[in-house]
């Protein structure tokens, strides 16, 4: 199953959306962490056409997961020189 990345990006009741410099930072919403965590394993799962890297807490719990789209050009490249 595939995700749909401008959906998922209109945030929710259990989390929020920050514009990042290369993508996008999902953050769960106090008192909505199970539902971010569900949430956060769908993606994880259903990442396709962008790259996810979930960030975790101490208790091995995701609250914040980094999406990056994989067709848009990196704004830092090490490879440029």
């Amino acid at each position: 199953m595939t995700m749909d990345i401008d959906t998922l990006l209109e945030g929710g009741p259990s989390y929020g959306v920050l514009d990042a410099k290369d993508g996008y930072l999902l953050y769960g919403r106090e008192g909505h962490e199970a539902a971010f965590s569900a949430l956060a394993e769908q993606v994880e799962a259903a990442a396709d056409g962008f790259e996810v890297i979930p960030l975790k807490d101490e208790d091995d719990r995701c609250h914040r997961l980094f999406i990056a789209p994989l067709t848009e050009e990196k704004s830092f490249d090490p490879r440029r020189r």
